[in-house]
């Protein structure tokens, strides 16, 4: 059965998401859609607005197969979110990796890809490292078709289809022109479609334009949100005043001596907001301060990190996707597909049991990841 990925937060899902999961399907003849999806926290460095098990029913509606993307790739810079992202497709057996783009020009976006991974291994490179230059404009100043790099999703493109060069040659990339909302859009215009951020927005100040932009058959299931980044901070405020700066250093991406200024400021902050703003700097973008305080939150630690897929977490699927993951099973009996948590299974999943507990600690959801069993439409 032919297969397709789509590399996925679902943070809500919207119809954007839907016109991008069919577009998949039919644009590269796969039978079989595969959603990989972040869990309960999300690369923006916040908690999701709903549990991955609800929007895992969510997606649903549009794609066969649902499974998680580990932890760690959630809470990373784009380059690691899509190797890992990567080696779980490649795990699965999947045939295209299907992503939105501004430019719906492979061609141009894989040698655009192609420049960067020799840029990257160059001896002119590493001397403007050496200097002290920034990454995005080393490369915004060296790469020849540099317009593609104006447009945060043609760049999420291109991180993809590097990750796939390293770790998935075999592997085709389909990049699908986005339609109509751009990404950062922070209000719902159209009577169709709107951003992740605006949808967001809307939710939790409880409006209404929401509905136009969601799958008329779904909307039954967005509810009050479950969680917002501002219900994290008195955890985060106690891990921070109950570990050692030593220890905080350990924390994934905690470098630079930013340990220190933690510490510094976080009796000064009184909310979530307040705190980003005392640490923001020009050395630290905003999304990256805000994964810290995740990984911080989660306590996510430099060992943490991993080079391979061992297991992949089955959070969904309908009659299609079953079928193809008893065809996987067959096919690779050696490999680790978990439908449910248990004793035997837990220890491929720790962080993200461990992220579950957490977000329903602060959320007061019920379902966790060993009882709630896989889920299954028969569609």
């Amino acid at each position: 059965m032919k297969s397709v990925g789509l590399i996925t937060e679902y943070n809500p899902f919207h119809n954007g998401h839907a016109y991008h999961a069919q577009q998949a399907k039919v644009q590269s003849d796969a039978e079989i859609s595969i959603a990989i999806m972040s869990g309960n926290f999300v690369m923006r460095g916040e908690p999701a607005i709903y549990n991955k098990f609800l929007r895992t029913q969510m997606a649903l509606s549009n794609v066969d197969l649902v499974v998680e993307l580990p932890l760690i790739a959630s809470l990373s810079s784009s380059d690691y979110f899509a190797q890992i992202a990567v080696q779980v497709a490649r795990y699965l057996d999947v045939n295209t990796i299907a992503f939105g783009s501004e430019t719906p020009d492979i061609t141009r976006l894989k040698n655009v890809a192609n420049e960067i991974i020799n840029l990257e291994h160059s001896s002119t490179f590493n001397q403007k490292v050496k200097e002290g230059s920034n990454y995005a404009k080393i490369i915004n100043d060296l790469i020849s078709d540099n317009t593609l790099l104006k447009m945060p999703n043609n760049i999420l493109a291109i991180t993809y289809l590097k990750a796939i060069q390293q770790f998935a040659p075999h592997m085709k990339g389909l990049a699908i022109q986005r339609v109509h909302a751009h990404h950062h859009d922070a209000t719902i215009e159209t009577s169709s479609f709107a951003s992740g951020s605006a949808i967001r927005q809307s939710l939790i100040t409880q409006e209404t334009q929401w509905t136009t932009v969601v799958p008329s058959s779904i909307q039954s299931l967005y509810t009050t949100p479950h969680l917002t980044k501002e219900d994290t901070f008195s955890l985060i405020k106690y891990h921070i005043l109950s570990h050692s700066i030593h220890e905080m250093a350990h924390i994934y991406t905690i470098s630079e001596g930013l340990e220190h200024r933690l510490k510094k400021y976080i009796n000064q902050a009184t909310s979530f907001e307040s705190f980003m703003s005392l640490l923001k700097t020009k050395r630290f973008t905003y999304t990256h301060l805000q994964r810290i305080l995740m990984q911080i939150l989660l306590n996510v630690k430099k060992e943490d990190s991993i080079q391979s897929i061992s297991a992949v977490r089955i959070l969904g699927m309908n009659c299609r996707g079953q079928s193809y993951l008893k065809q996987l099973k067959t096919k690779f009996p050696e490999r680790q597909f978990i439908t449910n948590i248990n004793k035997t299974s837990a220890h491929f999943f720790k962080n993200e049991i461990k992220s579950t507990d957490i977000y329903n600690l602060l959320s007061g959801q019920q379902k966790n990841d060993f009882n709630t069993p896989v889920i299954r439409l028969n569609n």
